[in-house]
């Protein structure tokens, strides 16, 4: 899809409290996820999926997609996906399915978002901490959240993107600590299993912990 497609804008959906006191598993897209690809497949509970990480458990919960450049567009992973949710965040492209839900991103990203219909985050694994919020989880396991390094599917999936400028992991990564603190005050448990990360800020522990 070209960078020149249609976009439209429908009403944002509010994400419902489905999941009170769950335990949620992100699904990044960072190169260290290949080190526990052989795990995942284990994980139980809810399961949000980033984008391309939806090829390593096609039945998560939610697909959760930013659609607001043309380098997120990933309507060829819509066939993939066999779960609940699809999310995209912004506008959509016009050839997304009516069942594509929309919300929208908040102004403050220092923080979670209480609105049902908005996130905070800068990226898309910040962004898929408040849906999880949104939809009541309480425990919330971060895989692939590197924030170094390029992608876990180069070499095996074609990717506009393939190598993540170094700049964009900055800005992603300096809203962290203050929604870490955010997130203690919430009674949120927030833990990085990712084996390579530069996110220091989140409790962190293996993936074993958690099977």
């Amino acid at each position: 899809m070209s960078a020149t497609a249609t976009y439209v804008t429908p009403e944002c959906w509010s994400i419902p409290r489905e999941w009170p006191g769950a335990r949620c598993f992100i699904l990044c897209n960072g190169e260290s996820i290949r080190a526990q690809r052989h795990l995942i497949p284990q994980l139980t509970g809810r399961i949000i999926a980033i984008k391309e990480a939806v090829r390593l458990r096609p039945d998560a919960d939610v697909l959760f997609v930013a659609a607001e450049r043309s380098v997120d567009i990933v309507p060829g992973l819509l066939p993939i996906f066999t779960g609940q949710y699809v999310i995209a965040r912004n506008k959509l492209p016009a050839n997304y399915p009516e069942y594509v839900k929309r919300i929208s991103r908040t102004k403050d990203h220092t923080q979670l978002c209480d609105l049902p219909d908005h996130v905070c985050g800068y990226d898309c694994g910040t962004s898929a901490i408040n849906v999880a919020y949104h939809f009541g989880a309480t425990e919330i396991i971060l895989l692939g959240m590197d924030m170094t390094g390029d992608r876990w599917c180069n070499g095996e999936f074609a990717h506009p993107m393939p190598h993540i400028p170094k700049d964009h992991h900055r800005r992603h990564i300096s809203v962290l600590p203050a929604i870490a603190k955010d997130a203690i005050r919430r009674g949120i448990r927030i833990v990085n299993c990712s084996p390579i990360s530069a996110v220091q800020c989140f409790e962190r522990q293996p993936l074993e912990a958690f099977l």
